[in-house]
């Protein structure tokens, strides 16, 4: 798991700049819409006064709930956005990743999870990276009997492991699926605290 803290720890400190850049869009729109509400409160007033205060004061209550929405729903969008911009930065990183630090990577979710007489399933990206010789070392270190599927996976980066009984989906985009299941909480607090 101190690889997926280093990754996180990665994502967050690579992020700041495209999260400060949605939350300040976020709040120069939310803004203009309580400016434009209360642009137009002021005009009803002028159209209220003379016994509506009742009917005026509701309208302007329900405006406000209806700002305050708009305003914390553009908020969310902007928060999403970054962090959906922040796990696709993160699995750009991974990809381009130096051959000898994917190597490992791939390794370490192999060994983790292979099973003996899987399949490992690459991409078309990575023919040249995950080599026979790579999958014939790893299965060495591993004591199982490994084999390099002629199939190539539609996807970028990870692996997939084929077996008897079940296929084990270790791609980065379900790596970083998962780790976002697990954390995005503890990472948007992080993110957008105050």
């Amino acid at each position: 798991m101190n690889s997926s803290k280093v990754i996180l720890d990665k994502i967050i400190n690579d992020s700041n700049a495209i999260i400060n850049d949605n939350l300040s869009k976020a709040n120069a729109q939310a803004d203009d819409i309580i400016a434009k509400e209360t642009a137009l409160q002021e005009e009803r007033i002028k159209q209220f006064e003379g016994g509506l205060k009742a009917s005026y004061d509701e309208i302007i209550r329900r405006s406000v709930v209806v700002s305050n929405l708009d305003a914390k729903k553009i908020t969310m969008d902007a928060r999403a956005k970054a962090i959906d911009k922040l796990f696709e930065k993160a699995k750009e990183q991974l990809v381009n990743l130096d051959k000898k630090k994917y190597l490992a990577i791939v390794q370490s979710l192999i060994a983790k999870y292979a099973e003996d007489g899987d399949s490992v399933i690459i991409s078309a990206v990575d023919k040249d990276r995950i080599t026979q010789k790579f999958i014939d070392d790893t299965a060495k270190k591993l004591a199982i009997k490994l084999t390099l599927s002629k199939e190539v996976g539609n996807f970028n980066g990870g692996v997939v492991l084929a077996g008897k009984n079940s296929d084990k989906n270790l791609t980065f985009d379900m790596e970083l699926q998962s780790i976002r299941e697990e954390c995005e909480t503890q990472i948007a607090n992080m993110l957008f605290e105050g």
